[in-house]
């Protein structure tokens, strides 16, 4: 709901970096209120002063997504997009790019929050046409006894044949075994030429051995993509050249860590 409404914020601004007009209707007032709780926290990832960072986030990770996928999508080398940690995401409905995934969206998450973004869907959008299949996938990703390949296959998902996989605001909520479990069963149903698009909330060595548990170093995850078989591994931070689109006060405040992308190849 919070990154819902942050993504209406930003389809309201005369400058957008993208339109959501499906954002809204699943915000609610909830929404509001953890947005700008979470953003009166700033100070605590070296951000004070700028109290709206978590919503330039929310903007930026959403547009270095979309053009990834988009660029992606343009190659024909993928048919399938894989939404792991789906939630309310709204891509599939709202980018044409996604007419390439002629095999399908497969958006993972757990049934009651498919079933309630199903729901509002219905309701509330009146039943908006995706511009590709959208597959539901029940699958909780702190079940140790969960396995996503089956789940998959389970949905028609053909693991023969590359993927894009997507994670967004998924893995810091795994712990540190959850986070390996994750990258080992994304590799296990990711074909050979699938690409992943992996945000995570970045840290040091130290912090991460500290218990920091939802933080996953730059160091750790290239041990983890490394040694599961993903290559050409590039990284991003909230504030580099390509994680920006103009929104991060550079003048203000260095690149963080702390809010994260990898894009690599299954090879």
């Amino acid at each position: 709901m919070m990154v819902a409404y942050e993504r209406a914020l930003e389809t309201w601004r005369p400058d957008a970096l993208f339109q959501d007009p499906f954002a809204i209707a699943m915000a609610t007032d909830k929404g509001k209120m953890l947005s700008e709780t979470v953003c009166e926290r700033c100070g605590k990832v070296g951000l004070a002063g700028w109290p709206e960072f978590h919503q330039m986030w929310t903007a930026v990770r959403t547009k270095f997504i979309d053009q990834r996928v988009a660029e992606l999508a343009a190659t024909d080398s993928f048919t399938q997009f894989v939404n792991l940690g789906a939630g309310l995401d709204t891509r599939a409905y709202r980018l044409q790019c996604f007419l390439a995934f002629r095999g399908g969206c497969f958006e993972v998450d757990m049934e009651v929050v498919n079933n309630g973004k199903r729901r509002i869907f219905a309701e509330f959008l009146g039943a908006p046409t995706p511009y590709c299949r959208v597959r539901p996938v029940s699958l909780d990703f702190l079940d140790a006894g969960t396995e996503l390949r089956s789940k998959l296959r389970e949905a028609t998902f053909d693991d023969s044949k590359p993927a894009v996989f997507l994670s967004e605001g998924l893995v810091m909520y795994l712990g540190a075994e959850g986070q390996a479990k994750f990258i080992s069963d994304v590799t296990a149903a990711a074909a050979r030429g699938s690409v992943l698009v992996l945000q995570f909330l970045g840290g040091s060595d130290v912090e991460t051995d500290l218990g920091s548990f939802n933080m996953l170093s730059v160091d750790k995850a290239e041990r983890l993509l490394t040694d599961a078989g993903w290559a050409q591994l590039e990284f991003s931070r909230f504030g580099d050249e390509r994680l920006n689109f103009g929104r991060f006060p550079t003048q203000r405040f260095e690149p963080t860590p702390y809010f994260s992308f990898v894009v690599c190849v299954k090879t």
